[in-house]
């Protein structure tokens, strides 16, 4: 298996998992850009560690490992926050980490006119921002769901 590419104009591309990537625990496309996390077959539970694979516009591939224990919410890119939040979701941890996640970085972009996939950013306060948005909002179940992300990030 390899990755397909829409003939009829549409401009999407879709990119399959294959054996050799592992498990595939969540994927993302933004920013002209298509980011897949994988849980290779050497996957250590007490050593989380992912493969992640992103493909560029002209479908150039670039792989990085993500160490989820060496993730620092406070400053560090959309791909190893984007892996972070897969591992809380895929581990139970904190099933809605990847929505949270998702969510908290659509507004951000959306607020600073998009961003890039190897920019660092704050994620502490970007979610933060989007709890207490639900909160004023009176959306409980929302912010219920940022904050289980936040305390995760928190610890």
């Amino acid at each position: 298996m390899g990755n397909v590419k829409s003939t009829q104009g549409t401009g999407i591309t879709l990119y399959i998992s294959n054996p050799e990537d592992g498990e595939a625990i969540g994927s993302m496309g933004d920013h002209d850009s298509y980011v897949t996390v994988y849980k290779t077959k050497e996957f250590d539970p007490a050593n989380p560690v992912y493969k992640v694979k992103i493909w560029d516009a002209a479908g150039n591939v670039t792989e990085r490992m993500v160490d989820i224990s060496k993730v620092d919410p406070k400053n560090c890119d959309e791909i190893d926050m984007f892996a972070y939040s897969s591992h809380l979701t895929a581990s139970g941890k904190c099933p809605s980490a990847q929505r949270a996640f998702i969510g908290a970085k659509s507004s951000n972009d959306s607020l600073n006119n998009g961003g890039s996939l190897f920019d660092k950013e704050n994620w502490m306060d970007i979610v933060k921002e989007m709890m207490q948005m639900q909160y004023h909002a009176g959306n409980l179940k929302g912010y219920l769901d940022y904050k289980q992300f936040w305390d995760f990030m928190e610890q």
